[in-house]
């Protein structure tokens, strides 16, 4: 391999050139939300999502504080009886997840419920999903 000196040496020069010119560098603004714009029950929830996608995502981050479920595979996989993938893809293209999805949910929290005591929250998640699925149903008729 052959270099060439010239073009290295000049190369050098252009950047010993570029460091001593100082620049100035501005710090990143940082952008405030308005208050206004911040949900304060669910502030990282994404308006875009249906509603029944923010409510099994709210029954997978408490599953997940509870201790039931590690990830969205198992989460997918024990509680949606789907395959592993489901729960991400009904997260990344923000769809409706089914109403068989749903039901498996609501079922298996209903498992769950049995003489906890934590039950409460579980019990509003619970009707909550009925709720949602009665919705889905009535638009069918």
């Amino acid at each position: 391999m052959i270099l060439n000196l010239d073009v290295i040496e000049e190369n050098v020069n252009r950047i010993k050139e570029k460091l001593k010119d100082p620049k100035v560098v501005v710090p990143p603004v940082p952008i405030v939300p308005h208050k206004a714009d911040i949900d304060e029950d669910e502030p990282e929830e994404n308006s875009s999502h249906p509603q029944d996608t923010r409510f099994i995502k709210k029954c997978y981050k408490y599953l997940r504080k509870l201790g039931y479920v590690d990830s969205q595979y198992q989460f997918s996989e024990q509680f949606l009886n789907k395959n592993k993938y489901y729960f991400g893809m009904v997260l990344c293209e923000s769809r409706h997840p089914s109403l068989d999805a749903l039901h498996n949910l609501l079922r298996n929290i209903s498992g769950l419920n049995d003489g906890l005591a934590k039950s409460l929250y579980l019990v509003r998640l619970y009707e909550e999903g009925e709720k949602i699925i009665t919705q889905r149903l009535f638009r069918y008729f």
